[in-house]
């Protein structure tokens, strides 16, 4: 999935256009704007799984096509506000250029004694994400979105910690992981991204693409 909160990219499909719902009000979607995760990294992320085979029982992976990073959390919003989204993530795409980020060591938050979430960092291109994902908080905000509350720490969520049961200590296995590269890949597309909750997990939707420097 950065900074704010994150839910793994699922089925994607259009979303139904903004309609009133019963006693007049009008129905929001939960949106947020996030960077998809290639197919070559998705697959080795999944073979990271068996080095944590102590801790089996207590974690929750993330599917493989489910990862991607979110830049910016929206919340539920209005259709409305989903056009203006579009408009920022736009203007920001349109003065980006693409570039190359490596997905490299693990670790968990809040602590790996005690985790919740466990997730990969990013080394050799970090500090363009976190531009990239400024740049969006600047655009939002001028369209009258609050700012993040967070600095942005660029990470992939790839497992949950299952509520059930006693946290496991993870300290070793993410030392013995804290600097083991996963692989690398280019940043050429901003997701606006639409997710529906429901009792089996979350379903997920692009409504829009933006190429960044403007290209498709």
């Amino acid at each position: 999935m950065a900074g704010t909160a994150e839910d793994p990219v699922g089925t994607l499909a259009q979303p139904a256009s903004e309609r009133p719902a019963s006693g007049g009000t009008r129905v929001r979607r939960r949106i947020f704007l996030a960077v998809a995760l290639a197919p070559t990294l998705r697959h080795a992320v999944a073979g990271l799984e068996p080095r944590f085979s102590a801790a089996a029982k207590s974690l929750r992976w993330v599917a493989p096509d489910h990862l991607h990073f979110t830049l910016k959390f929206l919340g539920e919003i209005t259709g409305a506000e989903v056009t203006r989204v579009g408009e920022a993530a736009r203007q920001v795409g349109a003065r980006a250029r693409s570039f190359a980020i490596t997905v490299a060591g693990m670790g968990a938050f809040p602590s790996p004694r005690r985790p919740q979430v466990v997730w990969a960092g990013v080394s050799d291109g970090a500090d363009r994400l976190i531009a990239l994902a400024a740049d969006l908080d600047a655009a939002l905000h001028r369209m009258k979105f609050p700012r993040e509350r967070r600095p942005f720490q660029p990470h992939l969520t790839v497992a949950r910690v299952r509520r059930s049961g006693p946290a496991p200590d993870l300290t070793a296995i993410l030392q013995e992981l804290g600097g083991v590269p996963v692989g690398t890949q280019a940043v050429e597309a901003l997701l606006v991204m639409e997710s529906t909750l429901n009792p089996s997990g979350s379903i997920y939707r692009q409504v829009e693409e933006v190429r960044l420097g403007g290209v498709g």
